[in-house]
């Protein structure tokens, strides 16, 4: 099924006409206009199963869609993975147009040592967007940038979810701020979601 839409922001009521003629026998079908999608009683669902996939840390990934429950086949649009609980393991959000509106999956793996990172930024922007944050655990450093993934009608919040694997304690964090500044922290605790202040290096435990 093949499907081509132009969106119109300015103009609600445009109309653009099919590039060729569409081939209804093999289920392709003209919307020129999305504002009217809704209208025409078309499904853009062809009941593909999700995919759930488990990086086994050796360039090689398991399928476990299945034993996971994450297949269903609801015409998914978007995910977002955000630590819903607070227990420190990120869960998934599923957006959906058919079989249910949003779907929670909650992360049941064996519970292992975390670190959470908000910024507040004084010289930056406020949430530190863009800032590069280099966490070592043991003899691993682990390195993210605070950029909030968007995904179609949705963001994961403004942190920075670090895996501590059987580390307790984050021996060094570094923060690049966007404005050019860094931070060094030493000794930082695991399992706590903290909030660093770019005008002091201030700490603050959220939770």
């Amino acid at each position: 099924m093949w499907l081509a839409v132009v969106s119109q922001p300015f103009d609600v009521g445009a109309t653009v006409p099919e590039l060729r003629e569409a081939d209804k026998d093999n289920g392709e079908f003209w919307v020129g206009n999305p504002f009217q999608f809704a209208y025409t009683k078309e499904n853009l669902s062809a009941f593909e199963h999700n995919g759930v996939f488990f990086n086994t840390g050796n360039r090689d990934f398991l399928d476990m869609s299945f034993i996971s429950g994450g297949d269903n086949r609801g015409d998914s649009r978007t995910v977002i993975g955000t630590d819903i609980n607070q227990d420190g393991m990120p869960d998934l959000l599923i957006r959906q147009v058919g079989g249910g509106a949003l779907v929670v999956y909650q992360n049941n793996f064996p519970k292992t040592n975390w670190l959470v990172i908000s910024l507040r930024g004084e010289q930056s922007n406020s949430a530190g967007i863009g800032a590069k944050i280099a966490v070592t655990r043991g003899d691993l450093t682990v390195r993210r940038e605070l950029l909030p993934i968007v995904n179609f009608l949705s963001q994961t919040p403004s942190r920075v979810h670090i895996g501590m694997a059987d580390s307790d304690v984050a021996k060094e964090i570094t923060i690049q701020w966007p404005a050019g500044g860094t931070t060094i922290l030493k000794d930082v605790q695991a399992n706590q979601h903290i909030r660093v202040y770019e005008k002091d290096d201030h700490i603050e435990k959220l939770y």
